[in-house]
């Protein structure tokens, strides 16, 4: 059975948890395949790599990508192109794919379904409004109904949180699981946190004066409430003083006439 295609929203609601892939069962089958791969050796490493690449929970090759044994396969033709392909996996997109196709090893199914979602992810990470007719594009769908799946899969697998608006054609983004980085990415990510940190930093700023404002005009009100107050009290004593000293000095101060 097909699973029920929400008309509107393609993720859980904003109350729910925040994108990240299914961590506990993706963690422990990469360490699997780490670890496998620590002692794997020409055919036996590639056909390893080929597993982690079709395996339904891994979509983080960074550490495999690093074993020892696995850059070894790039002494041989064969071996090399499936190291290419696995570097596209840990940081490229399903066009890179394609740009490069006569040189890399032929995807599997699960393999392609896998580098489109991952295109997704790499695509959320840039701009949280998406159109769809840009995913099609990237994703090379022309199908309505497949872009939509892709999208949904995306979010079942924990890539995405985010939801589809039918009406402006485009894919609103909320969060994204993150990918694998390349040593060349690491100036950008240097920046992107810089920014961020200038951001907040100019917010907390705007902040404190806005507490401050707030605490100085709160201090004025309740000078003026006091000095309010003060001339209250004084009124009401200067009138007692007054009332005293009428009633000292003649009664009420009030004069009767006697009627004829």
């Amino acid at each position: 059975r097909r699973r029920p295609r929400p008309r509107v929203r393609a993720a859980p609601g904003s109350h729910g948890p925040r994108a990240t892939p299914p961590a506990m069962d993706a963690q422990h089958q990469l360490s699997q395949f780490v670890m496998l791969a620590q002692t794997a050796q020409g055919k036996a490493c590639e056909t390893l790599v080929r597993q982690a690449l079709d395996h339904s929970s891994v979509f983080v090759f960074g550490e495999l990508l690093d074993c020892a044994t696995v850059q070894a396969l790039g002494a041989t033709e064969e071996g090399r192109g499936l190291v290419d392909l696995l570097q596209i996996f840990s940081y490229g997109t399903y066009p890179d794919y394609k740009a490069r196709r006569a040189e890399l090893p032929e995807l599997s199914a699960a393999q392609r379904r896998k580098l489109l979602l991952l295109t997704i992810v790499s695509l959320a990470t840039k701009d949280k409004l998406i159109k769809f007719s840009d995913l099609e594009a990237a994703l090379d769908v022309t199908n309505a109904r497949e872009l939509e799946d892709l999208i949904i899969d995306a979010v079942y697998q924990g890539l995405i949180v985010g939801k589809m608006d039918q009406e402006n054609q485009c894919l609103e983004v909320e969060s994204v699981a993150c990918r694998d980085c390349r040593e060349e990415d690491i100036d950008f990510i240097i920046d992107t946190l810089g920014a961020w940190h200038e951001s907040a930093h100019s917010m907390l700023t705007s902040l404190d004066g806005m507490v401050k404002h707030s605490q100085d005009s709160a201090a004025k009100q309740r000078a003026s409430w006091q000095e309010l107050e003060t001339v209250i009290q004084a009124t009401k004593d200067a009138l007692k003083r007054e009332s005293e000293t009428g009633l000292a000095s003649g009664g009420s101060g009030v004069t009767f006439k006697r009627m004829p």
